[in-house]
């Protein structure tokens, strides 16, 4: 079995949203915190059990609300995002590419389309 741990931000991430949860509903909170001991100790055995992410060597598995990316680091599975299951996946850096690479050409395709004076 190996180390699962999360990353600085994730941490934060994750405290803040129990924080915020534990005002309104102690007992979801404290039930949240233990569904996400059960993933790690889930993780720790089958650190492969979901699908590929978006960015190369990550791998995306979801703890509904939550999504969670992961990671192997010098041995250590990491959770290195944690993120709300209704926010959009992040793009890698490529798809960044292509989305302004697509704005420019509708852009183009605008002034193409006016007449010109």
């Amino acid at each position: 079995m190996r180390l699962v741990r999360l990353s600085r931000s994730a941490e934060r991430w994750f405290l803040a949203k129990i924080a915020a949860l534990a005002d309104v509903n102690p007992a979801a909170a404290r039930h949240l915190i233990g569904r996400l001991e059960k993933l790690k100790a889930l993780l720790s055995s089958f650190p492969r059990m979901s699908e590929k992410g978006i960015l190369e060597g990550t791998r995306k598995v979801s703890m509904p609300p939550l999504v969670l990316t992961i990671r192997e680091r010098d041995g250590i599975i990491e959770i290195a995002a944690i993120r709300d299951g209704r926010q959009k996946d992040a793009l890698a850096p490529a798809e960044l590419r292509d989305v302004d690479d697509e704005e420019g050409q509708d852009e183009s395709d605008d002034d193409a389309a006016k007449p010109q004076s």
